[in-house]
């Protein structure tokens, strides 16, 4: 971890006003947030889907087998889905971070 303490302000304050902000960051939050809501969305689609086939309109051992089949993959979507929500939350809190510091910083002249 570099230590900005150790570094001159100028560099410092040249590095944050130089750099491309917390755009990215802030443009990655977005993309995450986007997956996690497609990969929820998924899952309970398919989560639907299961139900309504194996208890409606498709009874019996394969129905069950299907169901067995599929539960592991609704149950990854799931927890992929938490882990992008959980991307998203970070990558907005590294944005919302630089903004804090770049707010502290003397533009360098």
């Amino acid at each position: 971890m570099m230590d900005f303490g150790a570094l001159p302000p100028e560099v410092n304050s040249g590095r944050m006003y130089s750099g491309p902000g917390s755009a990215p960051m802030a443009a990655a939050a977005t993309a995450w947030n986007s997956l996690a809501v497609e990969l929820s969305s998924a899952a309970r689609g398919y989560e639907a889907v299961v139900t309504q086939l194996s208890s409606e309109e498709w009874m019996g051992p394969a129905s069950a087998t299907m169901a067995e089949a599929v539960a592991p993959y609704v149950a990854w979507t799931g927890a992929a889905a938490t882990h992008a929500e959980q991307a998203a939350a970070q990558a907005r809190a590294a944005a919302a971070a630089f903004e804090t510091a770049f707010a502290a910083v003397v533009p360098h002249r």
